[in-house]
């Protein structure tokens, strides 16, 4: 089979069924209630060979600045033939100027860097269906609370900070599919956070706070509440909290490195940051 007999068209949901079967191939714990919800979010592309599906990826648009890409899978018996790239390249068209981000797996980064994409960080995802929360000291004068709709605005604000862009509609669709969990201190939202749904079990993120101790807080709350789930989390590496998750008996799962095609998002030097991903494509 040659690259020139597939045709790339947009994603839909009729398509979602396939592109399950192709992400149970590639091992991945997504349900289709995790490909309807990506794709809510995002716009994606499908490779046909004639009526079958053999390839997908969905890129999220979050501004005229800035998209991410995730959902990149083929099928096994067509990978290595340009499937993957004819993908990213027909998204990268669509997405014009846009600084593009991916967390790239091993596998997948050759692919990003022929591409023009270079590395900027790493995330280290954590799981385990066992975690064993050690007591996280909360902040003098705090206290938690569920997030409220009324919380939104300060939430996207302050991730708005965080990210280096805005994310309002993914973080309204989190509130809308999971829960939130705020940490105020002296009247401030000193972090924030959100559990939902995931695969076989459940994800915490994205987490946002103003300093460690209070992101530290607010997952050691999510991991003691749910300690008989299968828990994921996925952690930038500059967060510093690896080594902390593993003491919470997370264990570390396959590097990502983050990548971008386009100048990096800024970070600011002092104010709020992103201590937890919503999952590694969306970032």
């Amino acid at each position: 089979m040659s690259v020139s007999t597939i045709a790339i068209k947009l994603l839909e949901q009729e398509h979602l069924p396939a592109a399950l079967v192709l992400s149970r191939a590639a091992k991945w714990p997504h349900r289709l209630q995790e490909w309807k919800f990506a794709l809510s979010l995002g716009r994606g592309l499908a490779a046909m060979d004639g009526d079958s599906l053999v390839g997908t990826t969905i890129w999220y648009p979050f501004d005229q600045k800035y998209a991410t890409f995730g959902m990149v899978v083929v099928a096994p018996s067509m990978r290595r033939r340009g499937i993957g790239r004819l993908l990213m390249e027909t998204a990268l068209r669509e997405a014009g100027v846009r600084t593009m981000l991916i967390n790239a797996t091993a596998e997948g980064r050759p692919l990003y860097e022929k591409l023009g994409f270079e590395p900027i960080g790493a995330v280290r995802p954590h799981e385990t269906a066992n975690a064993v929360p050690a007591c996280a000291p909360l902040p003098e004068g705090a206290s938690f609370r569920s997030m409220e709709e009324a919380d939104l605005d300060v939430v996207i604000a302050l991730d708005e900070q965080a990210a280096g862009f805005p994310r309002s509609g993914m973080l309204r669709a989190l509130k809308e599919t999971g829960k939130g969990l705020i940490l105020e201190q002296q009247g401030k939202m000193a972090a924030w956070s959100f559990f939902r749904r995931f695969g076989n079990g459940y994800v915490i993120g994205p987490v946002g706070a103003r300093a460690e101790m209070a992101a530290q807080a607010v997952i050691t709350k999510w991991i003691a509440d749910n300690r008989s789930e299968f828990l994921r989390i996925d952690v930038p590496l500059s967060s510093g909290l690896s080594p902390w998750l593993e003491g919470q008996g997370l264990a570390p799962a396959d590097e990502l490195v983050t990548m971008a095609l386009g100048e990096a998002p800024p970070r600011l030097a002092t104010g709020p940051r992103l201590f937890a991903l919503a999952n590694p494509g969306l970032g």
